[in-house]
């Protein structure tokens, strides 16, 4: 007979619920594989409305302008600058009025007398009423505390080139797009939109003379995108963050990253100079061992191909070399050279140059400091370097350039050598013989020292006065102490190590020498009754 029907019965649902469970599976693994094989290089999505279709060229400056932060780009021909305004503001102090102060309290004085006067002439009822109209009035002057008024208190401007970012940025103004074109507002409108008050604003403006100033007002509700409205045309649209991310952040989203503006995977050497001194490197394929196995690329000799490790370090170090700011009003000439590197590709081609600079800025004064003719404020050195992209010199890193300036005479004398890894049951000094072994301690620990505290040698064995392990030893003295000599001192065996005291430690002084073959003799001192006297 078969299984009963109701086991046949789930061991069929159970296989279903297999079979369900493995689909999910695979179409979880599918969906997985298709989300991390997915191109990533997604454009950003600036809307579909059209606003205007220019070229970058045909744009003079891009200006961005809020209450604290004011963004410039400007086309300079070739390339594009910027410069970022960050401006702090103070509450505006206000002048008291003293004077006409006064003549109103004065005033206000005499029209309470002649009230006085007037309410005392009435009748009872006409003066119950005009007090009662005084306090009225009197309450209803009082005032809502106006708004604070702000004033500018001082304005710093840092100048950078365009990067990336900036490069897209200036494209996506060129050919402006909108999310949404919402038409012409209201006043309740404007209000939901945030622009009734708004006091930011984005100006474009062409070769032509033309300018479009858009007005930026809220965020959208639930999104990073803004609404804006054209002040010529009075429309208003909604902006894709990315339009205002990157004027609104400035600078440091802004500027060149790299200084020098190409493709790093394209050298293939690099030349570098340091006054009348040359080297080149070139691009070699080395296999690493351990972790590093594989092919590993690095820098070598142009002629034989070795790696150098040392030149690798070098130029490795140089292409930390990035601009913290830029400086357009720091001349060429007021700077010293110091080393000057060449890329190019492995045709010959040359893709760029970096030249790193030294600069002594002169001294400054801390505030409310006088200057002292014969103590002038020490000047501080500076590093910068320039490149084809940064235009101007740009401050890099103190430690980092520092660096590389006391690298200059070590990467002019490093020979190639072959990077190999080191065994760990090999030899740790390579192909060089070992180390003779040690014969005061075969394991390698160096000999020990007189008046080291555990590292003394043992002292030998003094006929006079007991083994050197006694338990009435000093700690970590050699000489031996007599138990019968009270506090007398002990004698001092001229061939045992010097006593230690156990306070000292290895600042403990040594005995003092004595004539070969003289036994030394121990200083006078009284003897207990029937003690013996130490033996010689």
């Amino acid at each position: 007979m078969g299984p009963p029907a109701q086991e046949r019965q789930e061991g069929g649902d159970a296989m279903r619920g297999a079979i369900i469970h493995g689909v999910l599976l695979v179409v979880m693994l599918v969906y997985g594989y298709r989300t991390w094989t997915r191109d990533k290089t997604v454009e950003p999505n600036v809307g579909s409305v059209v606003l205007w279709d220019k070229h970058d060229a045909d744009i003079k400056s891009i200006e961005y302008k809020a209450e604290k932060k004011i963004v410039k780009l400007e086309n300079r021909g070739d390339y594009w600058w910027g410069t970022d305004t960050t401006i702090e503001l103070r509450p505006k102090k206000k002048a008291e009025p003293a004077a006409e102060g006064s003549g109103a309290g004065s005033a206000g004085s005499g029209a309470g007398s002649a009230g006085s006067a007037a309410g005392s002439a009435a009748v009872a009822q006409a003066g119950s009423a005009a007090g009662s109209g005084s306090g009225a009035g009197s309450g209803s002057a009082a005032k809502k505390p106006e708004p604070v008024e702000m004033e500018e208190a001082s304005r710093k401007t840092r100048e950078f080139p365009l990067g990336e970012t900036g490069d897209k940025l200036v494209k996506n103004f060129a050919e402006a797009r909108a999310l949404r074109d919402l038409g012409t507002p209201n006043e309740a409108a404007k209000k939901d939109y945030k622009l009734d008050e708004a006091k930011t604003t984005v100006a474009v403006t062409f070769k032509d003379g033309s300018t479009h100033t858009f007005l930026v007002g809220g965020s959208v509700y639930g999104g990073s995108d803004k609404y804006v409205m054209d002040q010529q045309t009075n429309k208003a649209y909604v902006f894709s963050r990315d339009m205002l991310a990157s004027l609104e952040i400035g600078e440091s989203s802004l500027h060149l990253t790299d200084p020098r503006g190409f493709d790093a995977a394209k050298i293939g050497s690099v030349t570098i100079n340091a006054g009348d001194k040359s080297r080149t490197a070139v691009r070699v394929t080395t296999h690493g061992e351990g972790e590093h196995a594989g092919e590993v690329k690095t820098w070598g000799e142009p002629d034989t191909k070795k790696p150098n490790q040392t030149v690798a370090n070098f130029i490795d170090n140089a292409n930390n070399l990035r601009p913290v700011e830029y400086a357009s009003n720091l001349k060429v000439s007021d700077m010293k050279p110091v080393l000057k590197l060449t890329y190019k590709e492995e045709r010959g081609a040359t893709l760029g140059t970096l030249t790193l600079y030294k600069y002594e800025k002169p001294g400054e004064l801390p505030p409310g400091a006088t200057l002292d003719p014969a103590n002038p404020p020490k000047p501080e050195t500076e590093y910068y370097i320039m490149t084809e992209k940064t235009r101007v010199p740009a401050l890099v890193r103190k430690d980092t350039a520092g660096r590389a300036e006391q690298d200059i005479d070590t990467v002019f004398t490093a020979k190639p050598e072959d990077v190999k890894s080191v065994e760990p049951k090999g030899n740790p000094f390579g192909n060089q013989p070992l180390p003779p072994p040690n014969k005061f301690n075969p394991h390698g620990a160096p000999p020990p020292v007189p008046g080291m505290g555990s590292a003394v040698a043992p002292p030998p064995v003094n006929p006079h006065g007991g083994m050197p392990g006694s338990p009435h030893a000093g700690l970590g003295s050699a000489a031996p102490v007599n138990p019968h000599a009270g506090s007398a001192a002990a004698p001092v065996n001229p061939h045992a190590a010097a006593p230690v005291n156990p306070h000292a430690g290895s600042a403990a002084p040594l005995a003092p020498p004595h004539a070969a073959g003289t036994p030394a003799l121990p200083p006078p001192s009284p003897a207990k009754a029937g003690s013996a006297a130490p033996a010689h």
